[in-house]
């Protein structure tokens, strides 16, 4: 990852803009975002599952998905993920609710060479309860576990990108930190999360909704 932006923007506990480059061309980058069934093969060090909601249309407009996510540190976040613009091959905005609420987008441009350069940005208020209080105090902490996670998918994207050059069937993938990379602690969360869906209710006027219920590891 080359470039790291921090910047302070009171509407948000977040703002973090992070760049970096890939060998794949656009069209493969896409391909691979548009296929949520296996975010949590190849991205399984921060994704630790991904339901499809809604596919959305052909281009990925619209597509909404349930993400149970983590970085380095123990605890995860679930939210809801929904595309809402993109411009094909080239960038894409994500309505983000639940534990985070907020925008994410990611942009590509190709360099020519075979390599993209993607910028992502990242602009959320966290909504997790246990995590909510500590935010003013811990928020470098959290600045680097957003980062640590963002290099863990830069790097496991681009092992996807080379799977499926190479016609594989067999994912690199990376174990997640502790506790979940304990196969008890794995299983016992599978099964809460499946039983506790997000509840979403309609934010304020100019906010995403909000989810209300579910577990919070």
């Amino acid at each position: 990852m080359s470039t790291v932006r921090v910047a302070r923007d009171d509407a948000y506990d977040f703002d973090i803009t992070s760049e970096w480059n890939l060998r794949a061309e656009p069209e493969e980058l896409s391909e691979v975002v548009l296929d949520p069934d296996l975010f949590h093969l190849w991205c399984s060090s921060t994704v630790l599952k991904a339901q499809v909601l809604d596919h959305g249309a052909p281009d990925g407009m619209g597509m909404t998905l349930r993400l149970h996510v983590k970085g380095m540190l123990p605890h995860t976040f679930f939210c809801l993920a929904k595309v809402v613009d993109l411009v094909g091959h080239r960038s894409m905005t994500i309505a983000v609710s639940g534990d985070f609420e907020g925008v994410g987008t990611l942009a590509v441009e190709p360099t020519g060479t075979g390599v993209c350069a993607v910028t992502a940005g990242w602009r959320v208020r966290i909504n997790q309860p246990y995590i909510r209080p500590f935010i003013t105090l811990l928020k470098p902490v959290f600045i680097y576990n957003h980062l640590w996670g963002v290099r863990q998918i830069a790097r496991r994207m681009q092992e996807e990108i080379d799977r499926r050059r190479k016609g594989s069937d067999q994912f690199a993938g990376a174990m997640a930190t502790f506790p979940h990379n304990l196969a008890f602690f794995r299983r016992g969360w599978r099964r809460i999360g499946s039983a506790f869906p997000v509840a979403v209710h309609p934010g304020g006027p100019g906010r995403n909704p909000v989810a209300t219920k579910g577990p919070y590891p």
